[in-house]
């Protein structure tokens, strides 16, 4: 079978290199075609106001000056927290933020060189990962800024009576 005549006298232009894909030929129509679809789960973490990061008024001196502050002492933590418990954060100290969890306890999150905890002064966003935990020396968080730190390092913080 000869193929149709307009067909035949239709000239094929010769592209130039680097130039864009055009529209595909009739043999590249009957291939087909492999789509891979992909799933990613961004968490976010709201903070809850601090010291550090609260920037509205003042403290109020009556409620203020009958609270006394909580001591926190650091003890050891286990090296990874899973995500789902995570309920919110603090920044508390220049280089790291306090994690609370559904459990009501309270997490230091050491963060790596450089990082600062006022950069999640509004919370942060963490990438869901296979085994769904955030673990030292190997997940990173993201700020609302653009900032992305690894934790280094997390320390259980329990609070200790101050006997004076």
């Amino acid at each position: 079978m000869a193929a149709p005549a307009a067909d035949a006298a239709t000239p094929v232009a010769v592209p130039e290199p680097l130039v864009a894909v055009g529209a595909p030929t009739t043999d590249q129509m009957s291939s087909f075609w492999q789509v891979v679809i992909e799933q990613q789960l961004i968490i976010r973490v709201p903070a809850q106001r601090s010291p550090l990061n609260n920037f509205a008024a003042g403290p109020s001196p009556s409620r203020r000056a009958t609270e006394l502050p909580i001591v926190w002492k650091e003890k050891k933590a286990p090296k990874c927290i899973a995500m789902r418990n995570i309920l919110g954060m603090q920044a508390v100290q220049r280089d790291s933020i306090d994690i609370i969890t559904r459990q009501k306890q309270r997490l230091r999150a050491q963060l790596n060189r450089g990082c600062r905890a006022l950069d999640f002064y509004a919370g942060f966003y963490m990438q869901g990962s296979k085994d769904g935990r955030l673990c030292e020396d190997r997940d990173e968080i993201h700020a609302r800024t653009g900032a992305k730190c690894e934790i280094d390092k997390f320390r259980l913080m329990v609070p200790v009576r101050d006997d004076d």
